[in-house]
């Protein structure tokens, strides 16, 4: 049995995903890469992800928008100021004051290796952001009793397969991690709610 090989798996994946993904001749684009190369493909995958996150939020405040009858023109200012913040600013992703006042927070996450859980640093990272949306961030502006909470997810069904293990493994967000259901109002602000998003939707 052929042990297993680091390196040609990783010259494999990056060279299939590049062939298929824009239709490029086949080639070892992996063995031209200099250490340069490589740097500059690792800050553009950064940028995708910010790209991923940035579209998955716009989804989530067109969903929102209509769920609360928000106005045309406070959707506007809604979506100014996610197209306006930095992807490193402190607060969260979405901050609603007027009217119907909710926050979010946005997760790109997907199961790690094709499967239905998520990964200790991804569901680490999954509670600390549910811990700061029910008691609030030091950085971030000051919500009032009222606001509504929500956890932005891609609507995948390997990412609703690992929410649901997540709920039911974890007691300490159980009480305040609550998953919309189809057709559901949201109206309890002493729950974050989760809910999914598509992106292009």
């Amino acid at each position: 049995m052929p042990s297993y090989d680091r390196n040609s798996e990783i010259q494999t994946r990056l060279n299939e995903f590049l062939v298929t993904a824009f239709d490029l001749p086949v080639k070892d684009y992996y063995g031209s890469m200099n250490l340069a190369k490589l740097l500059g493909l690792k800050s553009v995958l950064s940028d995708i992800n910010n790209a991923l996150t940035l579209q998955l939020t716009l989804s989530f405040v067109n969903w929102i928008s209509k769920v609360l009858s928000i106005p045309p023109l406070l959707q506007k200012n809604l979506i100014d100021d996610v197209l306006d913040t930095k992807p490193s600013a402190n607060g969260y992703d979405v901050h609603m004051k007027h009217g119907t006042p909710f926050i979010a927070e946005v997760k790109c996450n997907i199961p790690i290796n094709g499967g239905t859980k998520y990964g200790a640093a991804q569901k680490n990272g999954i509670i600390v952001d549910i811990e700061s949306l029910m008691n609030g961030k030091t950085k971030a502006a000051q919500t009032s009793e009222q606001t509504l909470k929500f956890m932005v997810f891609l609507d995948l069904p390997e990412v609703r397969a690992a929410n649901e293990h997540l709920r039911h493994s974890n007691s300490k967000i159980s009480k305040e991690f609550r998953l919309l259901g189809q057709d559901e109002v949201p109206n309890d602000p002493k729950v974050v709610y989760g809910v999914y998003a598509r992106i292009g939707a």
